[in-house]
């Protein structure tokens, strides 16, 4: 398992609302396609995360598992998300996402583990590069929880 941790001036609030938004999950998740949708039910238990690229699946496609680039396991909406993610092999890795808060602002803590024997493989030529990547993840949430909304005249 490899871990990254970062601090932010943020409130534990705007970290939980950005990851409950299922529009920013490709900016703050590290390691996936740009085009993604949520299922309506986005963070609960069950919920997906698939490619998209603009149309319905049909037909035989329309339950094709190989779409989905994520599965929530628990949502705790006050400090914590974790997740299975699809790993660039086909394999899966665990995702823990989890914030505490800290006077001045909140630490993300983000863990990630492989479930799966290609996810392991990866894991273990290139453990630098998954802390690297739970890293981002910890800075995007930090960035997109501080932006603040444009007004508009």
């Amino acid at each position: 398992m490899v871990m990254a941790w970062r601090f932010g001036a943020v409130g534990v609030d705007a970290v939980m609302a950005v990851i409950q938004d299922p529009s920013t999950f490709a900016d703050w998740m590290a390691g996936v396609p740009p085009q993604v949708r949520a299922s309506p039910n986005w963070p609960q238990k069950g919920s997906v995360v698939q490619r998209y690229d603009g149309q319905e699946p049909r037909m035989r496609h329309a339950q094709n598992r190989h779409l989905t680039v994520a599965l929530v396991e628990r949502w705790r909406p006050e400090d914590e998300l974790i997740l299975r993610l699809r790993s660039g092999l086909g394999g899966w890795v665990r995702i823990w996402i989890s914030v505490h808060a800290r006077p001045g602002g909140a630490i993300i803590e983000v863990r990630a583990e492989p479930l799966s024997a290609t996810a392991r493989l990866r894991f273990s030529s290139s453990s630098r590069n998954a802390e690297e990547r739970c890293a981002q993840v910890a800075e995007r949430l930090i960035e997109l929880a501080t932006t603040e909304p444009v007004e508009e005249d």
